[in-house]
């Protein structure tokens, strides 16, 4: 399956006009990861899905979830995707917001107390909602989240090659968003 035809249109219709050597860069970099990618089509979309997501980046949002369609992803299982965007902007938020304590204070903030059942027994699978999980906690910036995520898809088997693709995904997406 290849998408560069198709990222090459939506690059087209979404920067019109855009020739700055970053533009260039940015663009260049997003093709590379969704053409030549350790990461399978389907985990390199519904990742683009959860960052599009919690870049609020409606276009993007929109470009994912009609692949995965085209790829036989049901509706429930790409709302998934952009749902994992959600409840990772809640975690992502508490546990940066716990990286910024002192450590005699951490004791008093011990337990997270937000309810996250919505992890144990995700539609995309295990694999695929950690991959979510990490990519997402990339683009929020939080670095327990990061380290917690890429320790347990080590745990399972995801390669880091695939889990450095994530970073990746996360990183050229967040700099295009700002283009956007």
């Amino acid at each position: 399956m290849s998408l560069g035809p198709k990222i090459d249109a939506f690059l087209e219709i979404t920067f019109p006009n855009h020739d700055t050597a970053v533009y260039r860069d940015l663009s260049l970099n997003f093709k590379k990861v969704m053409e030549d990618s350790p990461l399978e089509p389907i985990e390199r979309l519904m990742n683009m899905a959860a960052i599009a997501r919690s870049l609020h980046w409606k276009e993007l949002e929109n470009m994912a979830a009609s692949e995965l369609r085209e790829l036989g992803v049901g509706d429930l299982e790409i709302q998934e995707c952009f749902e994992a965007a959600a409840i990772m902007g809640m975690l992502n938020t508490y546990y940066k917001f716990k990286g910024f304590l002192a450590a005699d204070v951490l004791p008093d903030y011990a337990r997270a107390g937000l309810r996250m059942n919505s992890l144990t027994k995700p539609l995309n699978g295990k694999a695929n909602f950690e991959m979510m999980a990490m990519a997402v906690s990339v683009v929020n910036g939080c670095p327990t989240c990061v380290s917690s995520h890429e320790k347990a898809l080590t745990e399972i088997g995801v390669t880091r090659d695939k889990i450095h693709d994530l970073a990746r995904l996360a990183a050229v997406l967040k700099g295009l968003s700002s283009l956007h």
